[in-house]
């Protein structure tokens, strides 16, 4: 094989091997393969490709063979919503130990009826975290549909519509081989939070948000009203740094909160509430919604709201809001 064809090899996008179990943000996904390495071969056919970037299958059901349901090892099932017990390179997948922490696209474990007692930073009366987690699965009400074309909500410049049409993929979010890294400089980790791009395919970003990654992944929660993990807080966390990550995309949804009383000149989302706070229980994209998908329910008001454009939602349609109706303003606002 020449260099060049390893080089090729190497740039191709990929979320999970398909035939080798995955950590989501670890394991075969490191950026320090070596020159050596048999990760390679999980993804990719040289002559035998059944995909763009010679990968052995389209995504997401690559992904999904070790990262689904019947995946083949990984510990986290992203179509169900559930964390696993066990750490590459096992071959076998453990038995379930948690709910992730995004949802699932196909079914969720949030306990989204049950938020009563928590105050705004997550904690009861005694500190102690209140349990947020179904003991079985439930079918999602709302996803980043995944595959399929789909409206990216506020994206563009002001006044250029509801938002273009996109078809996300696995890989649109996450690079597989570890997170983005620019040789030679301290632009972005090499390795990046949950192996997010910088820069999301299609949001059409220039300058790129990278997060820094965790030292200990946590990928199950006990409480959904907690989303980020101890060790990421602070202005170069998660926290501080997702809604600017999301707004690469959904670019009118980030609001600072200077423009809720005077408005920001767009004829659709014209005010907005403000989402960037970088502390847990403060407004932030990753404070109300999950990323993958949510099984909360919605009643007759908030599940029959129209789209930005005007067109007719999907009844019952929970926006990846975590908190049946409008739970997510009553635990701020408590009206």
């Amino acid at each position: 094989m020449t260099r060049s064809m390893l080089l090729i090899v190497g740039s191709a996008l990929w979320l999970a091997l398909g035939a080798v179990p995955a950590l989501a943000d670890n394991g075969p996904h490191i950026s320090t393969a070596g020159m050596i390495t048999d990760r390679c071969a999980g993804c990719h056919r040289l002559h035998t490709a059944k995909a763009a970037y010679v990968l052995v299958e389209e995504e997401p059901a690559l992904c999904y063979t070790c990262h689904g349901t019947g995946g083949a090892g990984a510990s986290t099932n992203v179509v169900d919503g559930l964390g696993y017990g066990n750490v590459y390179p096992s071959t076998t997948r453990g038995p379930a130990v948690g709910a992730l922490r995004g949802g699932g696209f196909s079914y969720a474990l949030i306990d989204s009826a049950n938020p009563t007692g928590l105050s705004s930073n997550g904690f009861n009366s005694t500190g102690q975290v209140l349990p947020l987690v179904l003991s079985s699965r439930a079918a999602v009400t709302s996803r980043h549909d995944i595959g399929v074309d789909g409206t990216a909500w506020g994206s563009g410049a002001l006044n250029s519509g509801a938002g273009a049409t996109v078809q996300l993929l696995c890989t649109s979010c996450h690079d597989p081989h570890g997170g983005a890294n620019t040789a030679g400089t301290t632009a972005f980790a090499k390795q990046t939070y949950r192996i997010l791009k910088p820069i999301p395919a299609q949001s059409g970003a220039t300058d790129g948000v990278a997060i820094k990654d965790a030292t200990t992944k946590t990928y199950t929660t006990g409480n959904y009203w907690k989303p980020s993990d101890p060790f990421s807080t602070g202005s170069t966390g998660f926290l501080g740094s997702i809604s600017d990550w999301c707004a690469q995309c959904h670019t009118r949804y980030w609001e600072n909160g200077e423009l809720m009383s005077s408005g920001t000149g767009d004829a659709i989302y014209a005010y907005r509430h403000v989402s960037n706070a970088a502390s847990v229980g403060l407004p932030n994209c990753i404070q109300c919604h999950v990323a993958h998908g949510s099984n909360a329910t919605m009643g007759t008001y908030s599940g029959a709201l129209t789209n930005p454009d005007g067109t007719p939602g999907t009844p019952g349609d929970s926006r990846l809001l975590r908190i049946d109706n409008r739970g997510t303003c009553q635990m701020c606002h408590n009206r």
